[in-house]
Parts: C-alpha cells; structure tokens; sequence
C-alpha cells in the first residue's frame, strides 16, 4: 500500500528463516511473510547498533516490534525513548498477552494462543465437542494479530495527519483472537456457539455433500433461497438424505452451474493446486508469480485489497540476509560503502 517497509533482523535471521523444510535454503514460511520489504541486519546490543537504530527512528513513521514486553525497554528503545527521538512515531507492537495484566510476561506461540483464547476448544465443537481438540490448519493466532496491528497502525497514523502526534499501539494475540469470536456472544446470549446456532437454525441440510467427482459445501439458509433449491431439485420436503440423492450423480461443475445461477450459495471443496486454477481467484490476481533468485518462479497469494487505482505489484521476493544493508544504510543515513563494510567487519550489521 505505499510504505516502505525495512526488515530488522539479528545478524544470524530471524527464526521463520528457518521454518522447515528449508527448498535451497529457502524456507517457504519465509518466503511468503518476507516479500515486499527491504532486509536488513542490526545488532541492537552494541552501542553502534542502537544509535543507527535511532537514526532510522528519526526517519521513520512506523516502528513494529514482536518482542516479548520488556525487551524494548531493556535495550533502551522503548516508547519513552522513541517519541524522544520522533514525537510522530508511531510504536507498535505485538506479544503474547500484551505490555499490562498478569500474563503479561508469558510467552506465546500461534497454537498457544489459539488455546488460551478459546479457538482451539470451538475447532473440536465443528468436528465432535466431546472428541479431540484441533489446531487450526493455519498460524490464525499469528495472522489475526498481524492484521489488528495493522489497523491500529492505520488508525494511529490518521490521527497523526490530524494531531501530528504519535501514538502506542499495543496488540496481543490472546486480545485479537477473543476479539473475532462470534460465538462469545451466542454462549452469553444462549449457551451455545456459533456453530451449533447454525446446525440448530432450521432444518440440518447446510453442509458437505459428495458429487460424482469431488465435494461441494451448500449453505442453505431460510427463505427465498431455499425455495430456489427445493423449486430446482424437485425435493419437496428437505432432508440430507434427500439432498445427498439429489447432489451425488452429479458432477460438481454441474452441481454449482445450476445451483449458483440460482442464487444458492455453493462452492467446490478444492486442494490448494485447484485453488490456484480457481477462475475467480485468477481473475482477482489472487496468486501472484514471484521469482527468487535461490528457487525461481513460483507463485504467492496476491494482496486481497482492491483500490480505484492500478493493481499493487506483491511480487517482489524475501530478500536475502542482510541484503539491503549497503542500500537503506547509504540512502537513509548517509553512511559510504566503506563505513558499512567497516559495520560488517565489526559485527554491527
């Protein structure tokens, strides 16, 4: 969206570096958080580290940081020292369990989070609640908050335009994922969640059903919409059986042909390689081709905002480590060739 994001880490990379399975040294983890950002190295414990940390502060609209809390602080680049520096600043960061409360100092990963919010026990309530808790396939107490940060961020910055004051943007992982939870509303409300409201809503034919050749999920609410269905299939009186009848000689296209045209919810149950060849999703450039110099071409998910203007190019690779130190220390702080190979030589960068 416009920013020119610089990457931050300790002269070793930082840990998603080494997400496995590393493809030519490559983690894949790596690969699609990292695009589109300038990559540097700074040692932040050496003198020299942090007075070029508090130069780029000076140039700088947006500092984020996933330190455990206290850490800032301890280095001596906490929020005091950073509106000393830059009163525009705006400091974000993201923990566990935030910079205040009593869990203030634990420390958390995405599955911790995703245990401690709640979100872990409501993935069994989908599948059996009296069976085995489940992992979310994706690191959702990892995204979430990565989002939340970037709204405070957003907003932060527009109340800058109006006050040209800098603001503290603390984001925690436990906070963002209570926070999308519908179903903490159905159990105060009604003692029960979000999924089982749906399943207890009307009659139980939302669901999965098996076409000839694959899976395609149906969501039919009450109304006009099932109306559309029952006037389609020629089922008088609904039920799964009924549905399932109805859906399992059929191929899926045929399946969402006739029903979308209809105006019925439905969609293919599709592994990530059909996905990609999704017409809809390639309409909307939702994969985007990257080519890195350590793997080649390959594709990444596109950036799912869309904007009046021209198409946001995302397809810039992870950098290397350390592969902009000469650019962003020479074009933001003025620093010659020599100066930053003396840094390297020194363990400074």
């Amino acid at each position: 969206m416009g920013a020119d994001v610089v990457k931050i880490e300790p002269l070793w990379g930082e840990m998603t570096r080494m997400f496995p399975p590393l493809v030519k040294g490559l983690s894949p983890y790596f690969a699609f958080l990292g695009r589109c950002k300038r990559g540097v190295t700074l040692d932040l414990k050496k003198s020299r580290g942090k007075e070029l940390f508090e130069e780029l502060v000076r140039k700088s609209d947006v500092v984020l940081e996933n330190f455990s809390p206290g850490t800032m602080d301890r280095l001596g680049l906490g929020w005091e020292r950073l509106r000393e520096l830059n009163p525009g600043i705006v400091y974000a960061s993201i923990s566990g369990f935030g910079h205040s409360g009593p869990w203030r100092d634990f420390r958390s990963y995405d599955p911790i989070a995703q245990a401690a919010s709640g979100f872990m026990w409501l993935m069994r309530d989908v599948v059996d609640s009296e069976g085995d808790f489940f992992v979310a396939p994706e690191a959702i107490a990892d995204t979430v908050p990565g989002f939340t940060a970037l709204i405070g961020i957003l907003a932060a910055l527009f109340n800058r335009h109006n006050t040209g004051a800098g603001d503290r943007v603390d984001v925690a992982q436990l906070d963002s994922m209570i926070a999308i939870q519908q179903s903490v509303s159905f159990w105060n409300l009604a003692g029960t969640t979000f999924t089982q409201a749906i399943k207890g809503a009307g009659p139980s034919v939302y669901g999965l059903y098996e076409a000839s050749d694959g899976w395609v999920m149906l969501s039919l609410t009450a109304g006009r919409i099932t109306d559309n269905f029952m006037a389609l299939s020629g089922i008088e009186e609904l039920s799964v059986e009924r549905i399932a009848e109805w859906v399992k000689p059929r191929k899926t296209a045929e399946v969402i042909e006739l029903l979308s045209s209809n105006g019925v919810p439905v969609a293919p149950v599709d592994d990530l390689d059909m996905v990609q060849e999704n017409p809809q999703a390639v309409a909307r450039k939702m994969f985007v081709e990257v080519d890195d110099p350590r793997v080649g071409r390959h594709l990444q998910p596109g950036f799912p905002l869309r904007f009046g203007g021209e198409d946001m190019d995302v397809s810039t690779p992870a950098p290397g480590l350390g592969e902009h130190n000469l650019e962003v220390y020479s074009e933001l702080l003025g620093l010659s060739e020599e100066e930053v190979a003396v840094l390297h030589r020194e363990g400074v960068v």
